[in-house]
C-alpha cells in the first residue's frame, strides 16, 4: 500500500515537472506570471465567496477534491470513479445553482477599479449613513414606530433582497421615516441598506425559532435574529408597543439602547478603516 502511494505521489510529482518545463530562463518568467495570475483569480475567487452562502458549499467541494486527491494517490477504483465523474458533471450544476451570483460577480468585477480597494472615502459615506440611520431611528423610537433596518455585511442576503421592492436609494433620515409611517405601502417588512445605500424595502426575513426570543418579544424581533443566524448582518428593532430600540447580530439581542450607544456599536462593527488600513500597510511594505 505504501509502495502504491509513493510512486503514485512520484508520478503526479513527474507530470508537474514535465508540465513547468523550466528549460530556459524566460520560462522561468512565465512560471512566475502564472503563479501570479492563479493567486489573483483565487484571491477573487475566495473573495467572493466569503460574501455569499456559497462558502459552505465551497468548503463542501475542497473536502471532496481531498477525497478525491486520496483515492488517487490510494488506487481507490471505485471512489475514484465516481468523484472523477461527479467532478465532471458536478461544475455544471454549480454554475446552474449559483447562476444569479455568479452574474452579479462578473458585472461587480467589469465595474470594479483595483483602485476601490483602496478608496478611503467609503468609509467616510459609511459614517453618514450611521448618523442618518441613528437619527430616524431616535426619531421613530419617540414616536413608537416600529422599523427594521438590515444593515448588510460581508454575507449578501440575495434572496431576501429578491423578495423585496427595489430602491437603491441614498440613506436619508427622512427617506428611512417615510418608509416606516404606518399605513404607508412600505412600511410592513425590513428594508436592507449596504452601509451607503438602501437597497429594498418590504422584504421578508426568516423568523428565528421562538425558544431564542424571549416571549414578550413579537415578529419583528423574531425576524431580526432569524437573518442574524444565517448571515453576518446587523439589524436594528424599533418597538412598536414601547419604542424600545434593539440591536441584533449572531442570533443575539441587545436591548434598550439609547441613540448614543447604538450609534457606538454601529460605528464600531461597521468601520471600514481597519481594513484598508492594513491593506495600504501591506502595500507600503
Amino acid at each position: 500500500m505504501l509502495k502504491n502511494i509513493s510512486d503514485s505521489f512520484n508520478a503526479i510529482l513527474s507530470s508537474i515537472v514535465t508540465a513547468l518545463d523550466l528549460t530556459s530562463p524566460i520560462r522561468y518568467l512565465v512560471l512566475l506570471a502564472d503563479i501570479t495570475i492563479v493567486v489573483l483569480i483565487a484571491y477573487y475567487l475566495f473573495k467572493f465567496i466569503k460574501q455569499t452562502r456559497a462558502e459552505q458549499i465551497f468548503k463542501g467541494v475542497l473536502l471532496l477534491f481531498g477525497i478525491f486527491i486520496l483515492s488517487k494517490l490510494c488506487n481507490m477504483v471505485i471512489l475514484n470513479f465516481l468523484l472523477t465523474n461527479f467532478m465532471t458533471y458536478g461544475i455544471l450544476i454549480l454554475i446552474v445553482v449559483f447562476q444569479p451570483e455568479l452574474r452579479n460577480a462578473f458585472e461587480k468585477l467589469g465595474r470594479s477599479k483595483i483602485v476601490d480597494v483602496f478608496d478611503m472615502n467609503d468609509n467616510i459615506l459609511v459614517k453618514h449613513s450611521i448618523s442618518e440611520i441613528v437619527k430616524a431611528v431616535e426619531i421613530m423610537s419617540l414616536k413608537q414606530i416600529g422599523a427594521l433596518i438590515v444593515i448588510e455585511r460581508k454575507t449578501k442576503i440575495t434572496e431576501v433582497l429578491r423578495e423585496g421592492i427595489n430602491l437603491s436609494a441614498k440613506v436619508s433620515s427622512e427617506l428611512l421615516q417615510n418608509i416606516f409611517m404606518p399605513r404607508t405601502p412600505l412600511h410592513d417588512g425590513a428594508i436592507v441598506i449596504d452601509g451607503t445605500q438602501i437597497l429594498a424595502a418590504k422584504c421578508i426575513l426568516p423568523l428565528a425559532s421562538e425558544g431564542s426570543v424571549p416571549k414578550n418579544l413579537g415578529t419583528r424581533h423574531r425576524a431580526a435574529v432569524g437573518i442574524t443566524e444565517i448571515s453576518d448582518s446587523l439589524v436594528i428593532v424599533v418597538s412598536e408597543e414601547t419604542g424600545i430600540i434593539s440591536l441584533a447580530e449572531n442570533g443575539k439581542l441587545t436591548r434598550e439602547l439609547s441613540s448614543d450607544q447604538l450609534k457606538d456599536l454601529l460605528l464600531k462593527k461597521l468601520d471600514r478603516t481597519k481594513n484598508a488600513n492594513s491593506i495600504k500597510s501591506i502595500v507600503k511594505k
